[in-house]
């Protein structure tokens, strides 16, 4: 019995140890099984890696623009320089060069159509004559949508209206400026614009808070502040208020330019008129951008001057930098009543809407 018992106990030994050794080669071939498996996994991980952290993202850069200005940095340009500082040209993937006009010889629209620069900026007016002369330049929308141009007397001179002009002086008029405004009001009203006598006595206020001169054709946002910050009471008479409507500064750029690379022209009057609408809603903060490129500048009288422009940009009747048809006919008109015009073209050469309509859906 107990031969047998040892026997049983023998065989099953024998039976624990082939059982034991049966169950480890299962599991040493189960746990190779899931090395196999987790070989892909791993090898995607890798990938996965090198790829977010060995290989760069690749980024475009932005698109370089030039901006001849119609003249030295000043709140006159607060849109541009809110657009550049707010972020809106580099949402648009732009780098923006904001050029100063250093003086009255520098041509502008030449310096654009020389490719000095992309975009520029002059007066409504200016632009006629010079598609008349043949250069290709269109405008593509306006930011100063009433002239700016205000004729200065002082309160104590009797003089408040143009009907008081005849006998009087003024400061030399701008051929093509100041000068195509003042006739057309005067004649208009039945008036000589030659019974008033310029001179020239350059841009000093002096000769005219002395009396040396009873009319001062100036720029509303500018010269008139400057009469009140130094205590005088001066009347205003502005061309707009007699039938006069011309535009001010508009925003113009190549006949190539609009042709070749339209995508260009709309991102960076989308991203201007953003800078021009912040400007309009915040022209305290607005006007002493400048300072940025003019650190000379008076903060308070940028900020000042912005505020008495923000009427000239933002009329109430359509959206900032719209054009109408009518103004530019009658810019049209008078130039060629006063024989300005090189030669007649269709005025509609001149302006485009295409990127306004685009941006506002063809809404006023």
């Amino acid at each position: 019995m107990q031969g047998s018992k040892a026997q049983e106990s023998d065989h099953q030994e024998q039976r624990i140890e082939r059982s034991g050794g049966e169950t480890e080669s299962q599991g040493e071939r189960r746990n190779k099984m899931r090395r196999i498996a987790a070989v892909p996994w791993v090898m995607v991980l890798v990938v996965m890696v090198v790829a977010a952290c060995g290989t760069p993202q690749i980024t475009e850069p932005p698109d370089e623009v030039t901006v001849q200005l119609a003249w030295a940095h000043q709140y006159q340009f607060a849109g541009f320089y809110a657009a550049e500082q707010q972020g809106f040209y580099a949402e648009e993937g732009l780098e923006v060069n904001l050029l100063p006009r250093p003086g009255v010889a520098v041509d502008v629209t030449a310096n654009v159509v020389d490719g000095l620069a992309d975009f520029g900026i002059t007066f409504g007016a200016g632009l006629v004559v010079d598609r008349s002369r043949g250069r290709p330049v269109t405008a593509i929308a306006t930011i100063y949508r009433r002239y700016p141009l205000a004729f200065m007397t002082l309160a104590e001179s009797g003089i408040a209206r143009p009907q008081d002009f005849p006998g009087h002086t003024t400061r030399t008029l701008t051929p093509g400026g100041s000068a195509v405004a003042f006739e057309a009001m005067m004649t208009r009203l039945g008036l000589d614009p030659h019974s008033v006598e310029q001179l020239d006595v350059g841009y000093d206020l002096a000769p005219f808070f002395a009396g040396e001169l009873d009319i001062w054709p100036g720029y509303l946002p500018n010269e008139p502040l400057t009469a009140r910050e130094e205590g005088y009471d001066v009347n205003l008479i502005l061309p707009d208020d007699y039938g006069i409507h011309l535009y001010g500064d508009v925003l113009f750029t190549t006949d190539r330019l609009i042709e070749e690379n339209p995508d260009l022209v709309l991102r960076f009057l989308r991203a201007t008129l953003r800078g021009w609408q912040w400007a309009v809603e915040n022209p305290q903060e607005a006007g002493p951008l400048a300072l940025k490129y003019d650190s000379t500048l008076d903060p308070a009288q940028q900020a000042a001057m912005m505020e008495a422009s923000v009427p000239l940009v933002y009329t109430g009747e359509d959206h900032i930098g719209w054009m109408r048809d009518e103004v530019w006919q009658g810019m049209y008109d008078l130039l060629m009543e006063q024989g300005l015009l090189a030669e007649p073209f269709d005025v509609h050469e001149a302006y485009t809407m295409e990127f306004l309509q685009e941006i506002h859906g063809g809404e006023q």
